[in-house]
């Protein structure tokens, strides 16, 4: 019984703060991989009188039309003092999944109050005033036992996985813990040591090391570049009470919406919905404040070292909030750039120079500020071929990353390059709802996050709209300046 986070931790300039995250958490943004592509088609010589002609310019093939899978429609209710329900049934297994996404993240706690959201997301897991001791543990068992907590920059997610049977005291269990959960003093003392240890773990992490330092560099005065789990000495400050004044705050109805999705009938789903979180605390205008604004100036470059066989060159980029307009524009961007091995990073980087071993890049959309992120694994040195002397390969390695986004802003992408791109994110998208626990959480996200309800319905039509200006538009703004991070393996 322990919470989930995919984070990290990075000391943050001028403070003994922090930022974290580590790379599959943002990457499980977008789903799983898919390499549907568009292929070229072969242009038809036409002979000349005295030499054969050029070829003609290959005409790319239009991108292939996904039809979108018939679902059956969401039931909508809110209660009357705000609590957003959602349930899609899926008899296509006797899985039911509940996610209850609360608006409780970085941007609602305070600088020196670091890791409180997570901590009050660790605490839940530890009894209610219903359950305790024991007895919560056998509520957890007569739900079928798989019940989690996930802290995030924007948000906290309960949820748990059950079977059809099991579906109603589950339910029962999810609202309990958001409605009343004990938050005793030992029970935040336990949280707290569970967040160190996961703290401690990803700071040793290769790859998380390079993206928490990475997103202190790109949010150096607001929220976003903290770390998730806090720090050891913010978490040793923060008391019960803490925690429980960040519940009753933030913990009220109309800043969650639960979704429902699974083998259930929606009307009886929606009416047992209404009764688990009935309790759950109203708080009127509890709204988060708009964190002050974020701009790269100019570039910003940390080294760092950890333990691990390579190097890492990590780039990172700021983006707009997300907004339904947007999030296509950048997914197809983020594609371009590092989705798959014909996207720029692959062919540009590791087939025409022979570097790295592991590239890629991936969007993260966010509420306030989004970040895009690309990163190549290479060797830290290579043989010179005239010298026979090793020499560093970090200073290629990054201009030649720089340079996939600098020349994307002077030139757009080209029209294979969105045919591809957009077959791409549509084919990895639809992957993200192959499982009823990922239909539950992204339907509860995408309607937190102000894109509706209906997003999944018409993200693919909403891709293929998106055109080669806006693409260029979009990385002119947003690629100018970069964060940057080396990361080369320590000595010992």
């Amino acid at each position: 019984m322990t919470g989930t986070t995919n984070v990290g931790v990075a000391k943050r300039p001028g403070s003994a703060a922090w930022a974290l995250l580590v790379l599959p958490a943002a990457l499980a943004l977008l789903g799983g991989a898919s390499r549907a592509g568009a292929q070229n088609e072969a242009a038809a010589r036409k002979p000349a009188p005295a030499a054969p002609a050029a070829p003609a310019a290959a005409k790319p093939m239009p991108a292939p039309v996904f039809p979108p899978r018939p679902r059956t429609p969401v039931r909508v209710a809110t209660l009357s003092n705000g609590l957003h329900l959602l349930c899609r049934p899926n008899n296509a297994s006797e899985i039911v999944s509940i996610v209850c996404m609360v608006r409780a993240g970085l941007p609602d706690e305070r600088e020196e109050q670091a890791g409180l959201a997570a901590l009050t997301a660790e605490t839940l897991l530890r009894g209610t005033t219903n359950h305790l001791g024991a007895n919560f543990n056998t509520a957890l068992a007569r739900a079928g036992g798989n019940l989690k907590t996930t802290p995030g920059f924007d948000f906290t997610e309960v949820s748990a996985v059950t079977s059809r049977e099991q579906f109603e005291a589950a339910l029962k269990l999810v609202g309990d813990v958001v409605s009343r959960p004990r938050l005793a003093p030992e029970d935040v003392n336990e949280a707290r040591e569970a967040l160190k240890r996961r703290a401690e773990t990803v700071n040793q992490d290769f790859t998380g090391a390079s993206y928490q330092t990475l997103t202190t560099l790109l949010y150096p005065r607001t929220p976003y570049g903290r770390a998730i789990d806090g720090y050891p000495q913010a978490l040793d400050r923060l008391t019960a009470g803490d925690v429980q004044r960040f519940w009753k705050e933030n913990y009220v109805q109309n800043r969650m919406w639960v979704a429902i999705v699974g083998d259930v009938d929606a009307e009886k789903a929606i009416a047992l919905a209404q009764k688990a979180f009935a309790d759950v605390p109203h708080r009127q205008n509890a709204v988060t404040a708009t964190p002050g604004s974020e701009a790269l100036g100019r570039a910003r470059v940390e080294m760092i070292q950890r333990s691990g066989p390579a190097a890492q060159i990590m780039a990172g980029f700021l983006a707009p909030p997300t907004t339904r307009a947007n999030y296509p524009v950048y997914a197809l961007l983020d594609s371009i750039v590092g989705g798959g091995k014909r996207a720029r990073l692959f062919a540009n980087i590791r087939e025409k120079r022979n570097m790295g071993y592991e590239l890629g890049s991936f969007y993260q959309p966010l509420l306030f500020r989004s970040h895009m992120i690309a990163y190549v694994v290479t060797p830290q040195y290579r043989k010179n071929p005239r010298t026979e002397q090793p020499e560093s390969v970090l200073e290629l390695v990054k201009q030649a990353l720089l340079e996939q986004f600098s020349n994307l802003a002077v030139s757009g992408p080209t029209d294979q390059e969105m045919a591809r791109a957009k077959a791409y994110v549509v084919g990895r998208y639809a992957l993200r709802q192959e499982r009823s626990r990922d239909q539950a959480k992204w339907l509860a996200w995408n309607e937190a996050m102000g894109l509706g309800r209906d997003f999944d319905e018409v993200f693919p039509s909403l891709v293929q709209a998106v055109t080669k200006e806006q693409i260029q538009q979009a990385a002119k703004s947003s690629l100018s300046n970069y964060a940057l991070v080396m990361t080369v393996p320590s000595s010992n």
